[in-house]
């Protein structure tokens, strides 16, 4: 690893520099994409009007928020003040020790991570918390700028072609929406979700207890369902047991669809085979009848801008984005003949077999960032 430090020898608190009567964007911490306009993660501004005790954050002052184990923290990187939530902690980096990329890409891998999960203090599993000085007595990795900046450039290249590969798929999701509306616009019937599914169940609302990355049941949370797939790069894993547990209602097979219902909601995925999943919170279940309707097309249907315009409506005035169950249920769509549905989801499986290929060297390339950023 060369030569390392600890990390209060690269931060120091910043000045708590408070919003007042300022006019600031207001910046979100996501877990994958460190900071952002908020506008961007919700499609509008949710913080609170009185942003008078926000905090200001500068360009390249590092972020912290909780759970910290989740890598929940970023350097500033995006305009030159922004703020964010009291909560979160502020400092400043040594600029001419480390540059607060690198920072960040050290204070979200994989051993910082389990660093955290190590250290963490307290009995509930979001409000565990890690104590300044033991946060400081990490060990940073410090190569000379000069390296840090070729790590950097090699990094970002992998990074251009994982984002040329996500265009390509979106391509692919787009040719799939451009054929469903082509050939499901003509005159057919109307029907409800709660009329065309077996069975809709929102899923309970605590966290569950994850139990590192051991192999049991893939839980999936609202940040696994990405434009229509399982995200599985984050994925975290239950026991069995507590997967028993938590689907008691429903227990989730293959071809249901499961829903985003909260955050950025109206996405959703078709559950694949071969394994047992726990559905976590602010998700949705949506189980088809198979005499009515195919998964495909229900998929589709659920994606479709005539469903996310009644989502929409759902969550009007909400302060937190979210579609309320009962909304979900009487969501409305076309029901075309089994045989159109079918002709469909023959159409989609061809498209898939070529994301699926697409997909697979997507994933060869962000375990390459992975391992590099898991390295630093």
């Amino acid at each position: 690893m060369g030569r390392t430090v600890e990390l209060g020898t690269l931060i120091t608190p910043a000045k708590n520099v408070r919003c007042g009567n300022g006019n600031y964007p207001v910046l979100s911490m996501t877990m994958h994409n460190g900071l952002i306009f908020q506008d961007e993660k919700f499609k509008k501004v949710i913080a609170s009007k009185d942003k008078t005790d926000y905090k200001v954050v500068y360009r390249n002052q590092l972020v912290i928020s909780f759970p910290i184990d989740e890598g929940v923290l970023a350097s500033q990187r995006i305009t030159d003040a922004g703020i964010v939530s009291p909560a979160y902690g502020i400092w400043d980096i040594d600029q001419i020790q480390i540059l607060p990329e690198f920072l960040e890409y050290a204070l979200r891998s994989n051993r910082a991570i389990q660093y955290y999960k190590a250290k963490l203090r307290g009995s509930t599993a979001r409000r565990r918390s890690l104590p300044t000085p033991t946060l400081l007595a990490f060990m940073i990795p410090l190569p000379s700028i000069e390296e840090q900046k070729k790590i950097l450039k090699n990094m970002h290249k992998i990074r251009t072609i994982i984002r040329k590969r996500e265009t390509q798929l979106n391509l692919m999701n787009d040719l799939i929406k451009a054929r469903f509306v082509e050939m499901f616009e003509g005159d057919f019937p109307q029907i409800t979700a709660n009329a065309a599914c077996e069975a809709i169940v929102d899923c309970p609302h605590t966290t569950p207890k994850y139990i590192g990355n051991e192999l049991i049941c893939p839980a999936i949370r609202t940040s696994e369902i990405k434009n229509g797939f399982i995200d599985w790069t984050s994925m975290k894993y239950v026991s069995r047991e507590e997967c028993r547990d938590r689907n008691k209602r429903l227990t989730p097979k293959r071809g249901d669809i499961v829903y985003a219902r909260e955050g950025t909601y109206g996405d959703c995925v078709i559950l694949p085979n071969g394994y047992d999943f726990c559905l976590g919170q602010r998700t949705m279940l949506f189980r088809p009848n198979y005499d009515l309707i195919t998964s495909e097309y229900l998929h589709q249907a659920l994606r479709s801008d005539n469903v996310k315009r009644q989502a929409d409506i759902s969550n009007a005035g909400s302060t937190v984005p979210h579609v309320n169950v009962a909304d979900a249920k009487e969501f409305s769509f076309p029901l075309p003949p089994l045989e159109l549905q079918n002709t469909f989801g023959d159409f989609v499986a061809q498209v898939d077999k070529s994301k699926d290929a697409l997909t697979s060297i997507l994933s060869l390339e962000e375990d390459k960032n992975r391992k590099n950023a898991y390295n630093i």
